[in-house]
């Protein structure tokens, strides 16, 4: 016991250090976390302003948005079921923004990935957690092969990837709805969908009581991968690089072309699995998107509420899961439709973009006026 004690005594000691005398990186964080929140309550302030002249009973809408998540253990558990896909998306954005890549594939590796990962569970003739694992291997393996394609446009031809990659998107559903509907349409269901996934080839319930899955493990252990890869190896290293300034690592000798390439096939294996996660640990029991889910979407909104830092990854995804659960109970209970996140979502981003324009248009000024100042003393 005196040990433990101790170990913790140290712990606690050098947490207050660090926040006593910050390094510089250090700063940087508390910075970006303290602009963050701060958007989020003024985001927050605004929509409650908001709802005292939508709603005929603002006040209960506001406890219901806020407190009713919290209602009830299953509750507890919609708001981090909801927060697994959202982790998935969230930290393939962030490594191919951290790369300078405003890639949109996250969207159609989602749907892919959760069809592939279904098909396999369905058709191989496995039953035990070996074919969940090799349903997202599979899933990881196709998505990486879409995502080639708005990679190698990017890194060789200079097209835009968020163009290709938008595009691409309505491809892949396309054909995935062609397959689903021609090949592997279960005709009992009624519905476009598959057959039931096997309950032995799935990710099982993890809290008796709610619908949360144990694919929350696996999305954790992304975030630590991801956290490593992008800040403990060479390849995240020049990633960052590359993002940061594309010119300086090209006349420093990095190889930039497979790097942008390889940052988008990562983001886009990552989105991939996602969709197998959230299809073999789903409610349904099959996959039945007959649309691109959203969640590539919802991945950059989570990114830019982390600062594009796949480890603060999981706080932007639980607070965005949490809103949304309550959105839903907000719209059972009041006169307000479940949509009005949407409004919350567009403040923090319109909030969070703006004080980072801010600071990019300081910094340009700075810049311009310490050269005006050093052009002067050099004519002195």
């Amino acid at each position: 016991m005196a040990k433990v004690k101790l170990f913790f005594q140290k712990l606690y000691k050098n947490i207050i250090m660090a926040i006593k005398t910050p390094n510089r990186k250090q700063k940087t964080i508390y910075f970006n976390l303290l602009r963050t929140l701060s958007a989020v309550i003024i985001a927050l302030i605004i929509t409650c302003m908001i709802l005292i002249f939508a709603s005929d009973k603002p006040f209960s809408a506001i406890k219901a948005l806020l407190f009713s998540p919290f209602k009830s253990k299953f509750w507890i558990g919609e708001i981090f079921r909801g927060f697994v896909p959202l982790v998935f998306a969230g930290v393939a954005a962030s490594i191919m923004l951290k790369c300078g890549q405003f890639n949109m594939i996250g969207e159609g590796s989602f749907y892919i990935g959760g069809l592939v990962g279904a098909l396999v569970a369905i058709y191989l003739p496995v039953s035990s957690f070996l074919a969940v694992i090799i349903a997202c291997i599979a899933a990881i393996l196709i998505t990486a092969l879409f995502g080639l394609i708005p990679a190698l446009l990017k890194a060789k031809l200079n097209v835009s990837e968020f163009v290709v990659s938008l595009m691409l998107n309505f491809i892949i559903l396309w054909v995935g709805m062609y397959f689903l509907q021609t090949y592997f349409r279960d005709e009992a269901s009624g519905d476009i969908a598959t057959r039931i996934i096997p309950y032995s080839n799935r990710f099982s319930i993890l809290v008796p009581g709610t619908y949360l899955s144990t694919g929350i493990i696996v999305a954790l252990i992304i975030v630590i991968l991801a956290g490593i890869f992008l800040y403990k190896t060479k390849f995240g290293y020049m990633i960052r690089v590359t993002g940061n300034n594309l010119d300086f690592a090209k006349y420093s000798g990095l190889p930039v072309v497979s790097t942008i390439v390889f940052s988008q096939l990562i983001g886009s294996s990552i989105a991939g699995l996602g969709g197998a996660v959230e299809i073999l640990g789903g409610i349904d029991g099959r996959f039945s998107w007959k649309a691109l889910p959203g969640f590539g979407f919802d991945g950059f909104i989570v990114a830019i509420l982390a600062g594009n830092n796949p480890v603060l990854v999981p706080l932007a995804a639980l607070f965005l899961s949490y809103l949304r659960t309550g959105a839903v109970l907000m719209s059972l209970d009041t006169d307000i439709a479940s949509e009005f996140i949407q409004i919350i979502q567009a403040l923090i981003i319109i909030i969070v973009a703006g004080q980072a324009f801010m600071r990019k248009l300081r910094n340009r000024v700075l810049n311009k006026k310490e050269k005006s100042i050093a052009m002067e003393e050099v004519k002195i």
